[in-house]
């Protein structure tokens, strides 16, 4: 799993590429992960941060089925652990789909590591800045999840996903989609 994170992100969570590692192992593997799985769209996921309630917080993509994940409360000390974050959501918002789950399974044993690296891509930085100012309201959103003084990043993460429809502009028409039905599709399809 590649995450390309936006300028101002990669700062602000003082993220390396893999020659800035001191450890050079370190840096070889993050190296080795980006030559195998740049490319394929399907292991590239987009990152922006974003402020709510004066915490980082982190919006990451998946650059094939548009999959929109949000991560709460993500401080610099905790950015080793975005992947599994990640990996926790989309476990979650399968939990009632047991031959996902397999394939999930199987998929992050054949892509055990992850990596950062810089956001170039403009289609992707611009749904991710689309995405935070039209459905997070630049973070004014989360306060809807809030109940009894918790943030129910589950709910919402449930609901981006399995209901929040989607838009994107293909070569001759618009094409309305569900985040998490395109993601299924794929990864079914790269298992068999």
């Amino acid at each position: 799993m590649i995450i390309y994170v936006t300028k101002e992100t990669f700062e602000q969570y003082e993220f390396k590429m893999p020659q800035d590692f001191s450890d050079q192992f370190v840096g070889a593997m993050a190296s080795a992960v980006l030559k195998r799985e740049s490319g394929d769209p399907l292991l590239e996921w987009g990152g922006k941060l974003f402020y709510f309630d004066n915490r980082q917080c982190l919006q990451v993509v998946n650059f094939v089925s548009k999959l929109t994940l949000v991560l709460i409360d993500i401080k610099t000390e905790d950015k080793e652990n975005i992947p599994e974050y990640i990996v926790h959501y989309l476990f979650n918002l399968y939990e009632n789909n047991s031959k996902m789950k397999k394939l999930l399974e199987r998929f992050f044993e054949d892509y055990p590591m992850a990596c950062f690296s810089h956001l170039k891509d403009r289609s992707i930085i611009a749904l991710l800045n689309s995405f935070q100012s039209n459905f997070l309201l630049d973070g004014y959103r989360l306060a809807d999840y809030i109940s009894d003084g918790i943030l129910h990043s589950i709910k919402l993460n449930k609901y981006i996903n399995c209901e929040y429809l989607l838009r994107q502009k293909s070569t001759v028409k618009w094409n309305i989609f569900i985040p998490l039905s395109v993601f299924s599709n794929y990864y079914a399809k790269d298992m068999v």
